[in-house]
């Protein structure tokens, strides 16, 4: 092969690199977008405007309360959603304590009061306070471990959807037969 050869082929492939290039800046212009000088719809500000509200900027959208989420779980779906916290714990009566402790019965249970388990000095000092496993602290503390309790051992990251730490409340309460809370059901 002899350098003509080479020059011709050379000369194709940057032929080709430079027809799509400016093939793809022609397509550009053509289908360009114009960019918007601000948002068509800003939820918050139609929700504010909905209220009476013109300070859009303080809206904080919420969901349902923890009390209409328990209302609505299934602790059927809670134990399947618990089957991501069974390699760190037990949920069954008699059990012994894995990397965490049992949680059979931790509804309305005293912080850091499972049997032969070591806690983090964080948990035992919330347990010295007085702290309880009741709803709203066992949604907390699922939520993001770390977050609401610092100092944790629990590694985990949290559920972050309230329906699935919904349903495993309603889970965890099935399995705590001494608990005085209820969930009720519509």
């Amino acid at each position: 092969m002899d350098n003509f050869e080479v020059n011709k082929i050379v000369g194709a492939v940057l032929g080709t690199a430079l027809f799509v290039l400016c093939l793809s800046f022609l397509s550009d212009m053509i289908y360009a977008t114009p960019k918007l000088e601000k948002q068509a719809y800003v939820v918050e500000t139609l929700v504010a405007e909905a209220q009476g509200n013109s300070d859009a900027d303080n809206i904080i959208v919420e969901g349902p309360s923890l009390t209409e989420l328990l209302s609505l779980a299934s602790s059927e779906k809670g134990k399947k959603v618990s089957k991501k916290c069974a390699s760190c714990h037990n949920f069954e009566a008699g059990m012994p304590n894995k990397v965490g402790p049992n949680l059979y019965g931790v509804v309305d249970r005293k912080m850091a009061s499972a049997a032969e388990f070591s806690y983090s000095s964080a948990l035992s000092q919330k347990s010295e306070e007085g702290g309880v496993w009741d709803f709203e602290s066992l949604n907390l503390f699922l939520e993001a471990p770390k977050e609401w309790l610092p100092g944790t051992n629990m590694s985990f990251v949290g559920i972050k959807k309230p329906t699935d730490r919904a349903n495993i409340i309603a889970y965890l309460l099935e399995i705590s037969p001494e608990s005085n809370s209820k969930i009720i059901n519509n």
